[in-house]
């Protein structure tokens, strides 16, 4: 089902919160923008039906991590296999998101030079995007590993679960806590953290090395994933 090799898979997972801790603070501190963001509010809503009856407010808090408009990155986890085929994964984080975004550029740029893919779930959807754009929101040119608008289709060096396990299916549910029940694999999520509470621990917990241990699961369970299909029996 994937013939790709592992050694030459770059596992990526992003968090991201809201640009300021809260609604007021994003008015004192970024008018223009707090401007745009009452702009989309409509828009917000409607793509998340479910947050049609929250204050702008609450759904600043709700809502901003999933808009790199209005978001920023503070952990970034990259893993790679070794010669053995054992995971070996390296964590960027902090508050700094230029510091943060510098170090990851440099190693998306060697890795792309090295031809490796990138693998995440609905990263094409989300974390290279998201990436691309908060490079250049930091005036950083997005590297060729990201795919932009010149990219041809065939030219996308991007394994995404999430289009695997739809299987050209497209309306169909596949998130990777899914997957992961499925397939009998250990799920990153769980009652104390997923991706809907870090915000909360970044910016009211001041506990990024929370966010990070999640982020890092995240990428773990990516591996165990792509290795259980790529372990797929092909006669019984």
């Amino acid at each position: 089902m994937i013939e790709l090799p592992l050694s030459k898979i770059l596992f990526i997972d992003i968090e991201t919160v809201g640009i300021e801790k809260d609604w007021e603070t994003m008015v004192n501190n970024r008018p223009n923008l707090a401007r745009l963001f009452e702009h989309y509010v409509s828009w917000i809503k409607k793509r998340y039906p479910e947050d049609a009856h929250m204050e702008t407010s609450d759904l600043f808090v709700s809502r901003a991590a999933l808009l790199p408009e209005f978001g920023k990155i503070v952990s970034v986890v990259l893993g790679v296999t070794d010669k053995n085929n054992n995971l070996k994964t390296e964590i960027f984080s902090g508050h700094d998101e230029y510091d943060l975004l510098k170090k990851v550029r440099k190693t998306l740029i060697k890795c792309g030079e090295l031809q490796y893919w990138l693998c995440g779930h609905n990263v094409k959807g989300f974390d290279i995007p998201y990436l691309a754009k908060r490079m250049i929101v930091n005036d950083m040119k997005p590297p060729r590993i990201l795919p932009g608008h010149d990219t041809k289709p065939w030219e996308v060096k991007a394994l995404d679960t999430r289009e695997l396990w739809q299987y050209g299916s497209f309306g169909s549910i596949a998130t990777l806590d899914l997957m992961c029940g499925v397939l009998g694999i250990e799920s990153s999520k769980s009652d104390d953290m997923d991706g809907s509470k870090v915000h909360e621990n970044f910016w009211f917990n001041n506990n990024l090395e929370k966010i990070d241990k999640y982020c890092e699961q995240d990428v773990r369970v990516l591996y165990d994933v792509i290795k259980k299909l790529k372990e797929l029996k092909e006669y019984v």
